[in-house]
């Protein structure tokens, strides 16, 4: 016996693609609704809103520029490298720079920058404007002052947002675009944007060359004083030492150095005379003597000599030294004194690294908003909104639909679907509606499900067949009355309404509510004749509930009923037996022990999958034989979109007796 709810891997696992546009069809109305009003919406805001207009500047950046001097190299700036093309473009970026341009063109008093509440006419905040800081608590409230420095800050805040600074890429060029409500103001702030940055360069420039030209003349005073002291020094070395000019000097070393030459030779030859007279003489011989005293002065001479040779050398190289002084400090001042003056004299001379290539044009189209593309993109998003919605109802509904949901969600084989009867009753009372002839397309469900209880067992026929269903309202009368006309057409049936607590059976059949029934023939108060009713039209019988007992269950389950039961099979080809609902009471358990087959009544887009499947596992749980499921009030035109067959019930209803 299947088990409710079991379903095979395999078919949990497939994706059913025309089960998600049958999920589509059944919502398209909804669906196509809200595309439709949030698509209006968004016309309505899309054609309320003020159009924007961009106007663009192009402007070339050159990496170097032509000028007189090199003051960059000064500064040790190079303007050959992608970091210098980068910073100029963060310096078109700048705060500072828009702050410029906002002073320039006065944006601060305009009505599109300013950071004032909106006013009228008279010159008074408008009436209409909330101001949700109301409704806080205190300590939120509005603040009574703002700055004139954050009210400035605001406004360069909006002039940036609505400025854009796009490199063109592989190029020196620099596109600057400004949006504005005002397309006027738009090129106007556009070109003042660039105008702004070649000015600020100029400036920067020529502040550079001036603070240049300023450190210069400041270098150019030290440096004379230098050089002024160094030659004061020079001049006053040589007045001390008496040297007129560096020649003089020479000419000491080199009479020094003939004087040094002879007294060496003065002195060899007085060595040799010494030489020669001790070889005749002793140390005390006035020869020798005298020989000796020659050698002894000739010596010192030598040694006075060099004196003075080493005197006037350390002159030398003290005066070498101041020279070289002064001719530094000369140098350099001269250098000094040549860049200054160059710089004095180009410092008009500075051009700009940068020139406007396409001045902004006024432009006549807005770029925002784009109101085609807009309620395009509104309606699509909509649709996907509303699929998306539409697949999550149908997550979240978890009621039946069709057959596809009974097969998979109990497990249970679907004897049939019975149509929503279109301008029945409509106090839910049950109707004969097999017997009625422009009810044909109920008719014709009806003996589909006859169909399907006689060849569900045609060795063994299903003699006593139980009507449920998990609870009231669901259609159960109705089926089973119904089935027991159907059946009444072949065989000799009998119908038995066993809901003693909400009898309908006897009202749909036009039979009086005191009519004996099955609880007096149970007790034994009427006889068996006088409880059954005969329905000629249908050509069943009818064995109505009859007096309500206080106690049904047990009246159903006492041997009492099982002997009746019994009695009337054997006078009967089928029984039909409405049963209370199973989730209510117990009563529909106790006759399916009884029964040959149960089937189960679930309405569609009503009874939940919870509901049907709980209310079938209490039925397998007493063994009951089921036989199928039948799913009531299914609209077939709507029912359509679920499955490609519900269609041909509508054909083969309408076209009964027309063949």
């Amino acid at each position: 016996m299947p088990v409710a709810g079991s379903v095979p891997e395999q078919q949990e696992a497939e994706i059913d693609l025309r089960q998600y546009w049958r999920i589509v069809s059944r919502y398209k109305w909804g669906i196509l609704g809200l595309a439709v009003a949030i698509t209006v919406l968004a016309t309505l805001i899309v054609f309320s809103m003020r159009p924007v207009y961009r106007s663009t500047v192009t402007l070339l950046i050159e990496q170097k520029q032509a000028k007189v001097i090199t003051i960059e190299e000064m500064y040790g700036l190079d303007g050959s490298s992608k970091e210098y093309l980068q910073t100029q473009f963060e310096i078109l970026k700048s705060r500072e720079l828009a702050a410029r341009v906002v002073k320039e063109l006065k944006l601060d008093v305009h009505p599109d920058f300013s950071p004032e509440p909106e006013q009228d006419a008279a010159g008074e905040e408008s009436s209409f404007r909330l101001d949700w800081r109301t409704v806080l608590p205190k300590g939120h409230e509005k603040n009574p002052e703002i700055s004139d420095e954050e009210k400035f800050s605001r406004i360069v805040d909006r002039f940036t947002a609505n400025l854009a600074v796009v490199p063109v890429r592989n190029t020196q060029l620099v596109k600057i675009s400004f949006e504005s409500y005002d397309k006027a103001l738009a090129a106007k702030v556009a070109n003042a944007m660039a105008h702004a940055y070649i000015n600020s360069q100029m400036e920067a420039r020529v502040a550079m060359t001036e603070q240049a030209a300023s450190w210069l003349t400041d270098r150019l005073s030290a440096l004379k004083t230098s050089l002024d002291s160094s030659e004061q020094k020079l001049q006053a070395y040589r007045e001390q030492n008496d040297l007129v000019k560096t020649g003089d000097v020479e000419g000491i070393l080199a009479l020094n150095a003939k004087q040094l030459q002879d007294l060496s030779q003065r002195q060899i030859q007085a060595q040799f005379k010494l030489s020669e007279i001790s070889k005749r003489y002793g140390p005390k011989h006035p020869a020798y003597v005298q020989a000796e005293m020659e050698l002894n002065e000739a010596d010192m001479a030598i040694t006075q000599a060099r004196k003075i040779a080493m005197s006037v050398a350390r002159k030398e190289f003290r005066l070498q030294e101041l020279m070289r002084e002064v001719e530094t400090n000369r140098n350099l001042y001269d250098t000094f004194f040549t860049r200054i003056k160059e710089a004095n004299q180009t410092r008009q001379l500075e051009t700009a690294n940068a020139r406007v290539v396409d001045q902004a044009v006024v432009s006549s189209i807005p770029v925002k908003p784009n109101k085609k593309l807009a309620v395009v993109l509104a309606f699509v998003l909509s649709l996907m909104i509303g699929v998306l919605l539409a697949f999550l109802l149908d997550y979240l509904d978890s009621t039946f639909k069709g057959a596809e949901d009974v097969e998979a969600r109990l497990g249970i084989a679907l004897l049939g679907l019975l149509p929503v009867i279109k301008g029945g009753k409509k106090d839910g009372c049950a109707q004969p509606t097999f017997l009625e002839d422009n009810k044909q397309e109920f008719a014709e469900a009806m003996r589909t499900i006859r169909t399907g209880v006689m060849l569900s067992s045609i060795d063994t026929p299903h003699q006593i067949v139980v009507v449920t269903s998990s609870v009231p309202g669901e259609g159960k009368t109705t089926t089973s009355l119904n089935l027991a006309l159907a059946l009444g057409q072949m065989e000799k049936v009998l119908l038995i309404d066993t809901d003693m607590r909400r009898p309908s059976v006897a009202k749909a059949c036009g039979i009086p509510g005191s009519a004996p029934g099955l609880s007096n023939l149970v007790v034994g108060s009427v006889d068996m004749a006088h409880c059954i009713h005969h329905l000629p039209e249908g050509n069943i019988d009818v064995l109505t509930a009859g007096l309500i007992p206080p106690n049904p269950l047990e009246l159903l389950s006492s041997k009492r009923f099982a002997e009746v039961l019994e009695q009337l099979s054997g006078q009967y080809d089928r029984i039909v037996i409405d049963s209370a609902p199973t989730l209510a009471v117990s009563d529909g358990l106790v006759l399916a022990t009884m029964a040959n087959a149960v089937i189960y009544v679930v309405r569609s887009d009503a009874t939940s999958f919870h509901m049907a499947r709980t209310g079938i596992q209490r039925l397998q749980r007493v063994r009951a034989p089921m036989a199928g499921v039948v799913l009531n009030r299914v609209n077939f035109s709507k029912a359509s979109k679920y499955g490609s067959y519900y269609g041909y019930y509508n054909y083969y209803g309408n076209q009964a007796g027309v063949e």
